[in-house]
């Protein structure tokens, strides 16, 4: 996914306030998923996204994304995302199978 794409993502299930206060991601790079504090900060180049725990990492190194929150009817609105709600928890994907 872009990361202009992502940016929206991120930036819309933030601003719906839905008690997210964590996300878990797993990279493209790195074996086990890493659970972060949500949201990231945004307020990096376009490429990037802050997080406490990691400090700038870029957003096409993100293979997926999982929220505690189902999250489809905030993206819907804002065009296609790979997402997946299961049990009250959401799954956005970076990349396809």
């Amino acid at each position: 996914m872009s990361d202009t794409k992502w940016r929206k993502a991120l930036r819309a299930i933030s601003q719906a306030y839905l008690g997210i206060r964590e996300m878990l991601v797993k990279f493209i790079d790195v074996d086990e998923p890493r659970r972060m504090c949500f949201p990231p900060s945004l307020a990096c180049p376009l490429a990037y996204m802050d997080t406490i725990e990691f400090g700038p990492t870029e957003l096409r190194s993100i293979e997926w994304l999982e929220v505690a929150a189902d999250v489809d009817e905030v993206l819907r609105p804002l065009g296609q995302f790979p997402v997946t709600s299961v049990d009250g928890r959401s799954r956005i994907a970076g990349y396809g199978n």
